[in-house]
């Protein structure tokens, strides 16, 4: 009799060391999960758009000389199109949006500036500083212009999946423009 009650014991000994095994990888899970996934506070949210809007706000403004001399990727941005949109500076036709946006991976956020002719239905530019987060601070990282079709598409394309997904969720409307912007391309 003896026999079949230690027997007994030691099953739910198993039994109870399995569910501690588990409620433990589940508590971890739970305590670790918010490293991954980088809940950004508002502070971080301000230091990119600040620091994002700071950068852009020259060429926001018109001031492209700097670039003259610049020797951009292929594809990417044409000084020309940066004259055109600066002798159009006073348009009643030009709108600008703003959107901060993670990466797929949430390890870089980036601020992105858009010049748009409502009436010719084109972008003058689209401005990005990139920036890393590490725990919760941003450290700019890269910058990017585009006023070509092809680094257009591209950047529209993570716009429109961007808020088409659930991250778009995760920042304030503060910091995104009001609608998907519109295709850089009518096919």
């Amino acid at each position: 009799m003896t026999k079949p009650l230690n027997h007994y014991f030691k099953e739910q000994m198993n039994y109870n060391k399995q569910n501690i095994k588990w409620s433990s990888i589940l508590i971890l899970i739970l305590f670790i999960q918010p490293i991954f996934s980088q809940e950004l506070s508002t502070a971080t949210l301000e230091k990119i758009y600040d620091g994002g809007k700071s950068f852009t706000t020259p060429l926001k403004q018109g001031q492209i000389e700097s670039l003259k001399k610049a020797n951009p990727p292929k594809d990417t941005w044409l000084y020309s199109k940066l004259e055109e949109y600066k002798n159009q500076l006073d348009s009643e036709n030009i709108i600008y949006g703003e959107i901060v946006m993670p990466s797929a991976d949430e390890k870089f956020y980036s601020y992105n500036l858009f010049a748009y002719d409502i009436k010719k239905e084109f972008y003058y530019f689209v401005a990005i500083v990139s920036f890393e987060i590490t725990n919760s601070d941003a450290k700019m990282k890269t910058q990017y212009l585009f006023t070509e079709k092809k680094s257009l598409k591209d950047w529209w394309k993570r716009a429109f999946g961007f808020y088409e997904s659930e991250l778009i969720k995760k920042i304030p409307e503060k910091y995104l423009f009001k609608t998907c912007p519109p295709p850089p391309f009518k096919d």
